[in-house]
């Protein structure tokens, strides 16, 4: 354990001993009484209880490690509602009292409704579909865009089986994975991935953020154990007269993208993690079409306001003035930590080019 990732487990656990104290102050102050020791003493569990997966990991065998780390994420999810809750009564208390019958319900019910909703609408797929036009481009060709799988302790094949026969029913001509395949919670093992090879269609694959944890080079070779088509390294792969472009995370992508030209009638589409640049500026590169993921749509409303303030791109497509120039974010497939959805979908995109 070195000295970065001991500072980031103290923040984080600085962060939600704060969360549960202040949660923990305002049941108190709900029922107009003071904060008692065990009022400071309790929020002390949950500390408590990321060690205790941080234990579990240690133990031969996934099976207790994924359980108590997917109770954990989903407390996760229902103390960050549960805090802005806390937030809005305390705020509506100073103005008004709030009798302890209607604040301590609406303090853990409405949270509580939230995050069932969350974890239901996260299993739901939306197929953003989206037709783009290419001059010269002869034929007609779709891409469905994956990302964000997130594979680890939460989502391990069970996932990718659902995935595959989605992918079976939708037909696309081919599969691209703009990284984040791994969480970084649990290494992933090749026979997770091993569905892919039941699809007849090319799938490329780039990595993410979240690869640098698994860690990278370990996924990148349980990848290239199955059909699935790594490219990340400055790597082209051209199928139907299109152009895919590979870049993974971490690289200088203006750099990377200096020497792509454009051939006649043959779109670049460029396969990035992060969506860090607006159609303007990649059709100085001769990129017709960037897919990326990243931002999950904000995940969990309202922290939508980050995701679009920290990246060019947030959710969707994005064109340049002249329509000549496109960036498609997908919201992505799975989750990070939290295994819910909030104000956002679990996307599959489904990108049709044909000519112009």
């Amino acid at each position: 354990m070195n000295f970065r990732m001991i500072i980031g487990i103290l923040i984080v656990a600085s962060i939600l001993y704060g969360a549960n104290l202040f949660v923990a102050w305002t049941h108190q102050c709900l029922l107009n009484d003071g904060m008692t020791t065990m009022s400071y003493l309790i929020p002390l569990f949950i500390i408590c209880y990321s060690l205790l997966i941080w234990l579990s990991s240690l133990l031969p065998g996934d099976i207790i490690y994924c359980i108590i780390y997917t109770l954990f994420a989903t407390y996760i999810g229902y103390l960050f509602y549960i805090f802005l809750t806390a937030v809005i009564i305390r705020i509506i208390d100073a103005c008004i009292d709030i009798p302890s019958y209607v604040g301590i319900p609406l303090l853990y019910g409405i949270p509580g409704v939230i995050c069932i909703y969350g974890i239901i609408n996260a299993l739901i797929t939306k197929i953003i579909r989206i037709n783009l036009k290419f001059p010269g481009y002869q034929g007609k060709t779709t891409i469905l865009h994956l990302t964000d799988i997130h594979l680890g302790a939460i989502h391990q094949k069970c996932s990718i089986e659902r995935i595959v026969n989605e992918i079976k029913e939708i037909n696309p001509d081919i599969v691209v994975i703009t990284g984040d395949m791994a969480d970084g919670t649990l290494k992933v093992k090749v026979d997770w991935l091993r569905p892919f090879d039941e699809l007849t269609m090319p799938i490329l694959y780039i990595t993410g953020n979240h690869e640098e944890m698994n860690p990278k080079k370990d996924m990148i070779n349980a990848v290239e154990l199955t059909k699935i088509n790594y490219i990340g390294m400055h790597g082209r792969y051209k199928f139907k007269n299109i152009n895919f472009i590979g870049e993974d995370f971490g690289h200088d992508l203006k750099e990377c993208l200096s020497d792509v030209v454009q051939e006649e009638g043959v779109p670049n589409v460029l396969l990035y993690h992060v969506p860090n640049m607006r159609p303007e500026e990649i059709g100085q590169y001769n990129i017709f079409l960037e897919l990326a993921g990243h931002t999950h749509g904000g995940q969990l409303f309202p922290l939508h306001i980050f995701a679009y303030l920290a990246n060019a791109c947030f959710s969707g497509l994005y064109s340049d003035k002249e329509n000549k120039h496109h960036v498609f974010v997908s919201e992505g497939v799975n989750n990070n930590t939290p295994p819910m959805r909030v104000g956002c979908s679990r996307v599959f995109g489904l990108i049709t080019i044909e000519g112009e």
